[in-house]
């Protein structure tokens, strides 16, 4: 009896040892992604997804952070949402449908989290005829598109804790 309770606790901290500890599976990001220095350009169909200091890219700043990680999005469904960092712009045929506050987006160290700095992206590319989508900010519509209407939304709101205004745009596809 005893080597059995022996080999069942042997074989449960195997199992322990070799499955991903939950710190991991929180920090996999779905969809190709990569982690490259902080002036690296971002290549097409990519967008980063957060900032941090890395020590392959040298010796950490004291400002701002020395590596990103970017994700390839180019390849999300028509009418598929991504989450990226809001800066740079977005492929074509990504438009925001939603702001956020995240800190893996800020690029400085003494962030001012007076600004959201995250964006849902939508893949508008092969959308059917007639369907409509509300995207952020005043804007004309994308090509194949027309604009129904000038809304507000608290999803669209730039400034964390703003006021409410004009600040999307319900489109449909022609």
């Amino acid at each position: 009896m005893r080597r059995l309770l022996t080999a069942i606790v042997v074989a449960a901290a195997a199992v322990m040892c070799l499955s991903p500890s939950p710190a991991e599976g929180s920090a996999r990001m779905l969809g190709p992604s990569s982690n490259v220095c902080a002036n690296a350009p971002i290549p097409t169909g990519s967008m980063p997804t957060a900032y941090f200091d890395w020590y392959q890219c040298g010796q950490p700043g004291t400002i701002y952070y020395n590596a990103k990680t970017i994700q390839v999005i180019s390849d999300t469904a028509a009418g598929g949402t991504v989450t990226t960092c809001i800066t740079p712009p977005p492929p074509a045929g990504f438009y925001a449908t939603a702001l956020s506050y995240s800190f893996n987006c800020e690029i400085s160290k003494t962030p001012n989290g007076v600004l959201n700095n995250q964006q849902t992206l939508t893949n508008i590319n092969g959308l059917p005829s007639g369907r409509t989508l509300i995207i952020c900010g005043v804007q004309s519509a994308p090509p194949g598109w027309t604009v129904v209407a000038v809304v507000q939304t608290y999803l669209c709101v730039y400034p964390r804790g703003g006021g409410i205004g004009d600040n999307a745009v319900s489109i449909r596809k022609l």
